[in-house]
């Protein structure tokens, strides 16, 4: 056998670093793969550990979608192109739709971009396969990929930024729900801005090759892989945080008037006596219950009497202010919380809901109903006890006098 010739030592080692440049982006989109993978394993462990935990099932699939785009944009130099070219890309435009899902359905927001989303991908496939197979051009590929890229970030962005700023309520939960959906909202949008970065750069530098990328490409894959593995992250965090505050609101709420329930509201008042004593202020409390209840359903029936209390639940939830808290106190009981009002325009205020509820018409059976009051202000080391205590005797002296009534405390 003749030996090696110093010529053919040098064809080798070229070609070997040809090799190793035409597999750089293999690899990139293995070690990818590898990654997702992870994340999908870790959303499966979230879902039965957690059931009823919304979004992670569509976030599981968007892991998916892009795990086998990213396998198989890694056979590139082995597979046929409409596999590794056009199913990849699409698979990982899904993947982003997905996303989008995933956020709509966390937040319990309506998907009003999907039908917008699922013609982009369509348009963006047709794109794919045109550049690809009609007239070659791999930089115009790139401008598909980083507009439908940003289009989708924007508007996953845009929902966040929508609801940002969750309905308040006193869960533990809320304020690191608000900080979290804030920060997404941001860190999407930011990866919208990459996206047309890499566009108007793709414009400026053309790619020559995907397998032996340049540094424009290169940078946004490794930033590309960064962001899918911390938005996985952060939707998981996001998901476990909406859950819990799911939870505090189911325990906190009544379930037929979706009002405070007793609980709730004593857990409110006692907080806001205690920031009122050290302000120095008050605040007064109106405990309303309505009058002969017990008849309506002895005579209509339990669902009638339901229907009563949601009517009346209705008129007194539309008299609320953002600051005041209402809450369903007992069977036929409600009791409202009103921050920084006078006793004068608080007694004008039950007087109005006095004449509100007796006014009430379609009631089943064409009943009547009317309601007795009791109102007082908080007073210095006031406890919950002690003003409900006074409230519920100003309550019972409306009922004593004829009920439907609103004396207020003297």
């Amino acid at each position: 056998m003749d030996p090696p010739q110093a010529g053919d030592s040098c064809v080798s080692v070229l070609s070997r670093g040809v090799l190793l440049e035409r597999m750089y982006m293999p690899y990139l989109m293995v070690g990818y793969a590898v990654a997702l993978l992870l994340m999908l394993l870790g959303c499966g462990v979230s879902v039965i550990s957690v059931p009823g935990l919304r979004g992670v099932r569509l976030l599981s699939w968007s892991f998916a979608c892009a795990l086998v785009g990213a396998l198989l944009l890694a056979a590139r130099p082995f597979a046929p192109t409409w596999l590794t070219i056009l199913l990849a890309n699409q698979a990982l435009f899904v993947a982003m739709l997905l996303i989008y899902c995933t956020v709509a359905d966390i937040l319990a927001a309506p998907m009003r971009f999907l039908p917008w989303g699922i013609a982009l991908c369509v348009a963006a496939l047709a794109g794919y396969a045109y550049f690809t197979y009609a007239r070659t051009d791999l930089a115009a590929r790139d401008l598909i990929d980083s507009t439908t890229g940003c289009m989708l970030c924007a508007a996953a962005a845009w929902l966040l930024f929508r609801h940002a700023d969750p309905a308040a309520d006193d869960s533990v939960a809320a304020p690191t729900l608000r900080i979290l959906t804030r920060c997404l909202a941001w860190f999407e949008a930011c990866m919208a801005a990459v996206y047309l970065l890499r566009g108007v750069l793709t414009l400026l530098f053309p790619p020559s090759s995907f397998l032996h990328l340049d540094l424009i490409q290169a940078a946004f894959s490794w930033v590309n892989l960064l962001r899918s593995l911390a938005i996985g992250c952060g939707l998981l965090w996001l998901a476990l945080c909406s859950h819990r505050r799911d939870l505090h609101t189911l325990a906190s709420t009544d379930g037929l008037t979706g009002l405070l329930n007793r609980r709730a509201f004593e857990e409110i008042l006692d907080r806001e006596l205690r920031r009122a004593g050290r302000a120095g202020s008050s605040l007064t409390l109106l405990l309303l219950d309505l009058d002969s209840f017990k008849q309506v359903n002895d005579s209509f029936g339990h669902h009638a009497g339901d229907e009563v209390i949601r009517r009346v639940s209705a008129a007194l939830r539309r008299s609320l202010r953002p600051m005041d808290a209402l809450a369903r106190y007992g069977g036929e009981e409600f009791v409202m919380l009103l921050r920084d009002l006078p006793l004068v325009q608080a007694h004008a205020l039950a007087e109005r809901l006095r004449v509100e509820i007796a006014s009430l018409a379609a009631l089943p059976g064409n009943v009547s109903i009317t309601a007795s009051f009791g109102i007082d202000a908080s007073r210095p080391e006031d406890s919950p006890e002690e003003i409900l205590r006074r409230c519920d005797e100003a309550l019972y002296r409306s009922k004593s006098r004829g009920r439907n009534r609103v004396p207020a405390w003297t």
